[in-house]
């Protein structure tokens, strides 16, 4: 018989350490101090780096978005900034320190206010090139036809309001439900067709996206307008 193995015991913290693999069980330690001395000086100033077109950066780089504001002293240059940018369709890069931490970011206006979007650095982003798949050399003209058909029928102005949260939502029903001691309805499953074929799965696109722009177009409710 084999002796019973050890029971697993907890590290104590004085034992655990920061490390890096560099190759295969192969580790660099660094402590807390060292990244001390490596962490940036704290700061609460955004420090404008370079001014671009505003259509330069890719969306990909675009990561979590932040409303910057002024503090009272400095809201007429802020006004300034934002008439600048807007008038020469330009956005700034810059830097700014979050919680011990130097992120780059984009700073673009938005009506009167100013949006501050930390980016991806470019190390960080995959190269399609890796990804892409080859074009296809076989599709006919019909098909090509059809699809910027779909294309053109479900095209209109974005709204976000129009796509919401299903599951935040769904997820709030359950609770209220809850809370009534009322267990909600549960939400339909849109499922597809099955269809194949690709010139049949676009047409069957094609209709059901006509059919829901003429829902749209005829809603169910009027809404009443307000009075003075």
């Amino acid at each position: 018989t084999w002796p019973a193995a050890p029971a697993a015991q907890p590290v104590p913290a004085a034992d655990v350490v920061k490390g890096f693999e560099v190759a295969k069980d192969r580790y660099v330690t660094v402590d807390r101090g060292e990244l001390e001395e490596l962490a940036p000086e704290r700061s609460r100033t955004i420090d404008v780096e370079q001014f671009v077109d505003s259509s330069a950066i890719d969306p990909i780089y675009y990561d979590v978005s932040y409303y910057a504001v002024p503090e009272r002293d400095y809201e007429r240059a802020f006004g300034l900034l934002v008439d600048a940018m807007q008038e020469t369709k330009r956005i700034a890069i810059c830097w700014f320190v979050l919680r011990r931490k130097r992120y780059l970011a984009a700073l673009r206006p938005h009506g009167r206010a100013i949006v501050l979007t930390t980016l991806f650095h470019a190390d960080e982003i995959l190269p399609a090139s890796e990804l892409e798949p080859r074009a296809p050399q076989d599709l006919r003209k019909k098909e090509r036809d059809m699809a910027a058909l779909l294309i053109n029928t479900l095209s209109g102005p974005f709204e976000p309001e129009r796509y919401p949260d299903q599951y935040r939502q769904r997820l709030k029903a359950l609770i209220e439900g809850r809370a009534a001691s009322a267990r909600p309805a549960a939400a339909g499953v849109l499922t597809g067709g099955g269809v194949s074929d690709l010139m049949a799965a676009l047409q069957a696109s094609v209709e059901q996206a006509r059919r829901a722009s003429k829902a749209r177009a005829k809603p169910a409710v009027r809404r009443k307008r307000k009075t003075a």
